[in-house]
């Protein structure tokens, strides 16, 4: 028999190592409701997804963590304990940056209360096996938010520098991830059909209407209501030539097929070089 690579034999087929990395930012230049392209609905997006990232996070590494002592593989089983140091440091700057959020007039308190509240519910109701497979999909739809942020640089331009080098720092974390949730759940579990299915109910019903429901509860607490031009620079962010969901919507869609991994689609590269720019901000 002819001996085998690591790659062959390995649960892992993660293409990046795993880094956990920390950082300090001062976000004191966050110091305006409107502190993306001077829009209250696209700034209160923002927001709203920071403020589940805390809970979320944290949920994230319980439910992978569910099936640690079943991982044969080292490899997979220390990529988890990696994931783990990422996503924990990850909760904790969005815990900085909410503070100043709510500094700035919006309320992240009683969206993480929400977060809270909905994890608990699927804590208690749901079986380990459907919670890992909520943090496969979330985790792939955040990485391709984190892809996006790295190959759209520009989209980020006119937020402060803090929140700017904050999300990029996170979108590498995420990058090089974005597969160990995936590789838990296809040796642990398996069952693809199921994956894909309910990545489909929460990538393109749910997600969409949480975030449409938490967006307009933090104006509303505000007491801001929505300008036409602030509706239309929200849609053309999203939609738009360059936007967030338009030029990469393939990159959602791809987990749909049968054979998908997360590096089917290989953005290492892209990593790679944002390391190199973002060093100077690693402790």
């Amino acid at each position: 028999m002819n001996a085998k690579t690591e790659l062959e034999i390995s649960a892992s087929f993660s293409k990046l190592p795993i880094e956990p990395r920390r950082v300090k930012f001062d976000f004191t230049d966050i110091n305006s409701p409107k502190f993306h392209s001077d829009n209250t609905v696209l700034s209160a997006y923002w927001v709203g997804l920071s403020a589940t990232f805390p809970k979320g996070e944290a949920e994230f590494i319980r439910s992978v963590k569910l099936f640690e002592d079943q991982i044969q593989d080292e490899k997979l089983k220390r990529e988890v304990q990696e994931f783990a140091a990422q996503e924990a440091h990850h909760s904790l700057q969005h815990k900085l940056v909410n503070a100043q959020f709510d500094s700035c007039g919006y309320n992240t308190k009683k969206i993480e209360d929400y977060a809270e509240k909905k994890i608990f519910e699927r804590v208690t109701n749901w079986a380990p096996e459907k919670r890992l497979m909520r943090t496969v999909a979330a985790e792939h739809f955040t990485a391709v938010m984190a892809h996006y942020a790295l190959v759209e640089p520009q989209s980020l331009d006119t937020v402060p520098d803090s929140l700017r080098k904050l999300l990029q720092w996170h979108s590498i974390e995420e990058v090089e991830h974005k597969s160990v949730a995936f590789d838990v759940y296809k040796h642990c579990v398996g069952d693809m059909g199921k994956l894909r299915r309910h990545y489909a109910h929460f990538a393109f019903i749910e997600f969409p209407m949480n975030m449409i429901m938490i967006t307009r509860f933090l104006l509303k607490e505000m007491g801001h209501k929505a300008t036409w031009a602030e509706r239309k620079g929200m849609f053309k962010f999203l939609f738009g030539k360059g936007g967030m969901i338009s030029s990469v919507k393939g990159l959602y869609f791809m987990f749909l097929k049968k054979d998908f991994h997360p590096w089917q689609h290989d953005d290492s590269e892209l990593v790679e070089q944002w390391k190199v720019k973002l060093e100077s901000n690693f402790l």
